[in-house]
């Protein structure tokens, strides 16, 4: 019943179950530690690319793998819940659209490094004990 992308050795996958978990806490501790204190939402996202990396436990590389996709996904949706959130006068219909998307994909860009950061330390946490 697991969603699996296999890269052809049979080693590295994309586990789907864990990833979309991942993205779920991306979102809610990205916008908890945000409201927490200023850059809090760098360790809200660092730290679900940990518990990826842990919990696929297949090297770091597929830690890493995980971790992308886990930061890619919910940093998009981390960067428009953040966008609505910010309190100031939003442009016109056509225009907010495009601030949305840019802004959302300059998030995904940073969550998706964060997040395989922490896919890879989670990893080998996971291969230490």
């Amino acid at each position: 019943m697991f969603f699996y992308l296999d890269y052809g050795d049979g080693n590295e996958m994309i586990n789907w179950k864990y990833c979309i978990m991942g993205v779920a806490l991306v979102v809610v501790l990205g916008m908890i530690f945000k409201m927490m204190f200023e850059y809090g939402v760098f360790i809200g996202i660092f730290i679900p690319g940990v518990i990826v990396g842990y919990l696929v436990n297949n090297g770091y590389k597929n830690g890493a793998k995980n971790g992308i996709i886990t930061g890619l996904m919910g940093g998009f949706i981390l960067g428009i819940l953040i966008f609505i959130t910010i309190d100031f006068n939003l442009p016109p219909f056509p225009a907010v659209v495009y601030y949305i998307l840019v802004y959302a994909l300059l998030e995904a860009a940073t969550s998706a490094i964060l997040a395989a950061l922490g896919g890879i330390f989670g990893s080998l946490i996971m291969e230490k004990i």
